[in-house]
């Protein structure tokens, strides 16, 4: 069978679509019946404008009212604007953690990647699932929809989340280019390097999960590559069939400024271009154009030390760029680290 077979009837097989799982009650019996615990977890870093609407429908309706959910926590990466006090509205039900006081003793990096990561630490669930906190349009599907497919498919052991992801440049105007990095960056090295996943539609969608006894034998990255990271990790150790991709509609949020999407394309071209090539001559600073103009709405901004990729970059004689290292650092298989010291950690 040629790749593009293989992959024609990946997409045939493991692509599912939200209608199969929108009867909640029927996914709660499932989920029951096969004795599964599940896990959410939601990374933050200055997401106060639309945490608190993820908490709120995830709490009503996954919680409360038909039991999905049994664990949910937040990762904060040390916000300075209001998200700590929107997600202590629903202390009762989520668990808030800064992930600088996570494995303290094994690594600070900072970074997504870690973040997720760290969640494997303090989680319990047999199923855990991750979710981005930036998201307008927020409702249960984008965890439900994941779900889905390991509740009815015993073979599905890992489910990424597609959609469209609209461009809105300003009020009013709307295009389906959202998805920079994807198209450009992403797509066509996955497509050269690992032929194998050029199905996936979003392979940096941020919306997918596991279970644990995957997610805690696959190596992460510190930072934004994490999310190819966990693609290339699981097609490599576990095979192509046990994942799924599943249609999760359309996902809203604000757009990064473009100094921003360099950022991320680095360490998402260092994350798949590392075991192609000795790692040791990858170079990791770049320069990035120092844009100075005001962010609207649909532009996600933050706090000035804790600009994209968790890098602000260092200044340079030319006032028109920032000088800024990006570096993925390799975060070993949770299932290794347990117990273990930070030196015997990163000898693994």
């Amino acid at each position: 069978m040629t790749t593009l077979e293989k992959v024609e009837n990946w997409l045939e097989q493991n692509t599912y679509q939200l209608d199969q799982f929108k009867d909640l009650a029927n996914l709660a019996k499932l989920k029951t019946e096969k004795g599964y615990s599940v896990a959410v977890v939601i990374p933050t870093l200055e997401e106060e404008e639309t945490v608190g609407n993820v908490l709120e429908c995830l709490v009503t309706k996954l919680m409360k009212q038909y039991n999905i959910i049994d664990e949910m926590i937040i990762i904060d990466g040390g916000s300075k604007d209001g998200t700590k006090d929107a997600c202590s509205l629903f202390s009762d039900y989520v668990t808030f953690y800064e992930q600088s006081d996570i494995l303290r003793n094994v690594c600070n990096f900072n970074g997504k990647g870690e973040a997720l990561w760290k969640s494997l630490y303090v989680t319990k669930s047999d199923i855990v699932i991750y979710i981005d906190s930036d998201i307008k349009n927020f409702d249960e599907r984008f965890v439900t929809g994941i779900l889905g497919p390991m509740l009815v498919n015993d073979d599905i052991k890992f489910v990424k989340g597609y959609y469209k992801r609209p461009y809105i440049a300003a009020e009013g105007m709307k295009s389906n280019e959202g998805g920079r990095v994807t198209e450009l960056c992403a797509r066509p090295l996955l497509n050269i390097l690992y032929p194998e996943l050029s199905g996936f539609i979003q392979p940096l969608g941020g919306e997918y999960g596991g279970f644990r006894d995957v997610l805690e034998n696959i190596e992460y990255t510190s930072g934004y590559g994490v999310e190819v990271q966990s693609l290339i990790e699981i097609l490599e150790k576990f095979g192509l069939d046990c994942i799924a991709q599943s249609n999760l509609i359309e996902r809203i949020h604000r757009h990064q400024p473009i100094n921003s999407l360099s950022k991320m394309s680095s360490a998402i071209m260092q994350t798949i271009l590392r075991r192609h090539i000795d790692s040791t001559s990858l170079n990791n600073t770049i320069l990035i154009k120092n844009l100075m103009k005001e962010n609207s709405s649909f532009v996600k901004s933050r706090s000035e030390d804790l600009l994209h990729c968790n890098c602000a970059g260092k200044a340079i004689s030319n006032e028109n760029f920032k000088y800024v290292e990006i570096n993925e650092h390799i975060l070993p298989c949770m299932s290794k680290i347990r117990g273990t010291s930070r030196d015997d950690v990163f000898a693994l």
